[in-house]
């Protein structure tokens, strides 16, 4: 409960969102020590930030993998499109994040933790309908030789 109580401290001076809202998101609860809180919370935000740019990345500039030459053919080059602009919000607040971290404080966390949040509903939106395709794509019939190349 320590945290939610210093979470909350800290909301009130930095305008911060809900610590429900926050913990449900990025599951701040389970953070050990209250001792620099925000900085933790940066951190969990850009651990999850980073797993969802990984995936982005697989389809926008895949590896000679199976699995991620399957997935790049599932998206046209329009919706390619517009996940690379949502690679690059992601981008934005990854080296973000990295710039805050250089001389970090609490206020620098709080902005880096309020500007995050404002786009986070926007970007949780267009990763659940791009996962949802990227998950139906296995769903489809496909000719592996047709649709990869493959000849093994």
């Amino acid at each position: 409960m320590k945290i939610k109580e210093e979470y909350n401290k800290l909301k009130e001076k930095y305008n911060l969102p809900e610590f429900s809202d926050v913990d449900n998101e990025f599951e701040i609860s389970i953070i050990e020590h209250e001792e620099f809180l925000l900085r933790e919370i940066r951190r969990k935000i850009t651990e999850k930030m980073e797993d969802y740019i990984k995936v982005l990345e697989r389809i926008l500039q895949p590896e000679t993998v199976l699995s991620e030459m399957y997935e790049c053919k599932i998206f046209t080059d329009e919706e390619k499109d517009v996940f690379f602009k949502l690679f690059r919000r992601l981008m934005f607040f990854d080296r973000l994040s990295v710039e805050t971290s250089i001389d970090e404080n609490d206020k620098k966390s709080a902005e880096f933790i309020n500007d995050f949040w404002k786009d986070w509903g926007n970007i949780k939106k267009e990763l659940s309908d791009f996962i949802k395709k990227l998950k139906e794509g296995w769903l489809k019939e496909t000719k592996i030789k047709e649709e990869l190349g493959y000849l093994g």
